[in-house]
């Protein structure tokens, strides 16, 4: 199995890591408990997940297996350490790319199946756009 990069959390929810070609990389959980304040029981266990690649040393990104595995090794031991939070992915659409992200987080998802994490899909087609999103839970067994 492939390792994962070095990860170094800035604050909670907040990671950066640089992969061996010097590309880094953010991954981050915002808070978006305001989207459920009708509900507080809950609301502050949503969060929305996010990874941008901010520096690019590069004229072209290289395709990387340890990317994955970095982010979902992230993602993994966050929902383990705080099995109560629920994560949302919404598939970014700046660029209409937005279908294409959603199956590679899937592939993604299924090549590291793991038992403790659950992802449901979703989409919501309008007339000015589409929306892919997932939602991503810690599967707590009792």
């Amino acid at each position: 199995m492939l390792s994962s990069y070095n990860v170094s959390q800035l604050k909670e929810g907040d990671y950066l890591f640089t992969t061996d070609s010097g590309i880094v990389y953010s991954v981050y959980m915002l808070d978006e408990s305001l989207y459920f304040d009708a509900y507080p029981e809950f609301s502050a266990d949503v969060h929305t997940l996010g990874f941008d690649m901010i520096s690019n040393p590069l004229r072209k990104t290289p395709f990387d297996k340890r990317v994955r595995v970095t982010i979902s090794n992230i993602i993994i031991d966050y929902l383990t350490t705080h099995p109560e939070k629920v994560f949302f992915f919404v598939c970014d659409s700046a660029d209409a790319r937005e279908k294409s992200r959603m199956r590679i987080f899937e592939l993604w998802y299924h090549q590291r199946q793991t038992d403790t994490i659950e992802k449901y899909n979703e989409s919501i087609h309008t007339a000015d756009m589409d929306i892919y999103f997932s939602i991503i839970i810690h599967s707590k067994t009792t």
